[in-house]
């Protein structure tokens, strides 16, 4: 056996306990939901191989991992814990855990290291869950594609959109994993281009890929165009010029990203969530300023997920208007109306709108 080194792990590894989790996983699947299976004979029966997917929720790992008929190894988010028990199974399972938006070398090398021993790995190229069908994949997959000599097997998952729930509720929700044909592992020939152009070509291959495994009618549930706006106005004054408003109303819209903080990362963001409360100017404040302390931990947070322009912006808009409300003299009501609006290519129409109301303290 390959010697283990901090840098490596051995393929497969926990494969009694797997094999155990992996016999009440699909018992269980098939009990709460209607799985359907389709194109798994594309699937080679040796390695290096990286099976890539689409990401909506917690449930396609589940499926890829216990119907793929070969041991793959998981590769996912290292950056913060996952929600309640799930985090216990994961943690029971074992991954390969990444700080998503850093460079995580040594995650890397014990992914490689799986490959390089002729194994399977499982990964999710769009690299998070927080605007679906919206997300250019991350050039990971074509690292280690190119590294690692490994072909990549596309699986589009269809009808996994807010599944976690309707298996809890008992409605046994029909889930689609479709295998397609393999991508011949990344060779990169031409000295004349940057590698990273390289990577980043063979990664949008890969999504593409992937994108046309699942179902079509899916892809109307993606905005095409989307714009985003926030107001804020204290109640006897000129509303504030705040640069990069567009960005904090994204933020305030996006649900994925707010859970992450507030469930995943214990923060207290509570007021930040646009739906109806009371809210305070103070209480708002504070919940900025722990928004911003995810930063402390991991800088990247931000621009991983909105990409680093916009992603700069939302930090230094989220101080700017913390700063402000805290320059208060706290007699005053302050209001901040959000807004988005979410154009789909069917020609439906989505506005979305909250007014937060800041009372003095």
């Amino acid at each position: 056996m390959k010697k283990e080194t901090d840098q490596s792990i051995p393929y497969p590894r926990f494969v009694i306990r797997r094999k155990m989790m992996d016999f009440i996983g699909r018992l269980l699947v098939r009990i709460l939901a209607r799985p359907q299976l389709e194109g798994l004979e594309n699937i080679p029966e040796t390695g290096p191989v990286i099976l890539a997917g689409n990401h909506v929720s917690m449930l396609e790992p589940v499926f890829m991992f216990l119907f793929s008929r070969q041991p793959v190894e998981p590769v996912g988010a290292g950056d913060m814990p996952f929600e309640g028990f799930i985090d216990a199974i994961v943690g029971a399972y074992g991954y390969i855990p990444v700080n998503r938006g850093l460079l995580d070398r040594k995650a890397m090398n014990q992914a490689l290291g799986v490959l390089k021993q002729g194994g399977f790995l499982g990964i999710y190229p769009e690299g998070g869950t927080w605007d679906p069908g919206n997300m250019r994949a991350q050039i990971g997959v074509a690292w280690l594609s190119h590294k690692g000599s490994a072909v990549v097997v596309p699986i589009g998952f269809s009808g996994f959109r807010n599944s976690w729930g309707r298996v809890f509720k008992f409605q046994r929700p029909r889930l689609r994993m479709k295998v397609g044909k393999p991508i011949p592992a990344l060779k990169v020939e031409d000295d004349s281009r940057q590698v990273k152009e390289v990577y980043q070509e063979y990664a949008d291959l890969v999504l593409e890929r992937i994108q046309e495994l699942v179902d079509p009618a899916e892809q109307l549930d993606v905005p095409v165009r989307s714009e985003f706006e926030l107001e804020v106005k204290p109640e006897n004054g000129e509303k504030l010029d705040l640069p990069g408003h567009e960005t904090i109303a994204q933020f305030f819209f996006n649900s994925v990203m707010l859970d992450s903080i507030s469930i995943n990362l214990k923060r207290q963001i509570g007021p930040l969530y646009p739906v109806a409360m009371e809210r305070t100017l103070n209480g708002f404040a504070s919940a900025l300023e722990a928004a911003l302390d995810v930063l402390n931990d991991n800088a990247a947070f931000f621009t991983y997920r909105l990409g680093m322009e916009r992603g700069r912006q939302l930090e230094q808009a989220l101080k700017s208007l913390r700063d402000y409300l805290a320059g208060l003299t706290g007699t005053e009501k302050v209001c901040l109306h959000a807004r988005a609006r979410f154009d789909y290519a069917d020609g439906r129409v989505e506005e979305l709108r909250h007014a937060y109301v800041l009372e003095p303290a």
